[in-house]
């Protein structure tokens, strides 16, 4: 739970602050005429945070759940900004209203809940397959390409999951 506040409804507060600034902001500098959308996009692109940095100071070994908690809202962090990019790019903006706004909502959510199945769904099956498929002996080929191939799997599940 405490990854998801972290993440989600971090991201979620940053991406309201930087696309009000940057509305503020492009409009004083008088660049030019840009849609709503615009300035939202931007909002969602600049509120996913690079957590790499913090984890290189931090130690895995020292302080496991700081370690853990940075690199899961780090996840989520990214995750999210994706989800709200592409709920904005699904949407005609410029003719705001409430049905409008309750839509971006309700395609946020059905894409969040479902990348996250999704998620959940292809790694399970990867831990499944890669338990039952370890025969006693290591052979390192065979893992990565099994990972290899896993990761191309929740590639492909998520292409899929468009058309539904």
């Amino acid at each position: 739970m405490t990854i998801m506040l972290f993440g989600a409804v971090g991201t979620l507060i940053s991406f309201i602050i930087i696309s009000l600034g940057a509305i503020g902001i492009i409009k004083k500098m008088d660049i030019g005429v840009l849609e709503i959308g615009d300035y939202l996009a931007v909002g969602a692109i600049f509120s996913a945070t690079d957590s790499v940095c913090t984890l290189q100071v931090l130690s895995q070994d020292e302080t496991p759940l700081l370690y853990s908690l940075v690199f899961g809202e780090g996840v989520v962090n990214d995750a999210t900004s994706i989800v709200l990019f592409n709920a904005i790019q699904n949407f005609d903006l410029g003719n705001i209203d409430a049905v409008t706004v309750l839509k971006f909502v309700a395609n946020f959510f059905s894409l969040f809940f479902t990348s996250t199945f999704l998620g959940a769904f292809a790694g399970l099956f990867s831990a499944y397959i890669i338990k039952k498929l370890y025969f006693g002996r290591h052979s390192t080929d065979r893992e990565v390409a099994i990972m290899i191939l896993m990761a191309y799997l929740s590639y492909m599940l998520a292409e899929v999951s468009v058309f539904f």
